[in-house]
């Protein structure tokens, strides 16, 4: 049984038929390479591609994007000295969104 939105999803007893569209896969350039540093997009069981982009240290959303809750900002010890235009920075318990000049 597949259980959407409990705390695990199951593939138990299902047929391939029924769920492959349900499952999630990234794609890149060599199969079976899994996460890397590089962002690859995600797809699902039918090929179709999300907004998600996602590396093993970086995660990249294409299109709108809604939060529903708390979104918390992890507090950074130095100042970046480079950001770039629309970086988000949370610095000295204060929010930074960089911008040009």
């Amino acid at each position: 049984m597949i259980q959407l939105g409990g705390s695990m999803a199951s593939l138990t007893g299902q047929n391939i038929t029924e769920t492959y569209k349900d499952l999630l896969t990234i794609s890149g350039n060599v199969r079976n390479q899994g996460l890397e540093t590089s962002l690859k997009q995600i797809f699902d069981g039918d090929g179709i591609g999300s907004p998600l982009w996602l590396g093993t240290n970086s995660l990249e959303i294409t299109g709108s994007l809604s939060i529903t809750g708390t979104l918390n900002f992890e507090n950074k010890s130095s100042q970046p000295n480079t950001p770039n235009q629309g970086d988000i920075i949370f610095y000295n318990d204060e929010l930074y969104i960089a911008k040009n000049g």
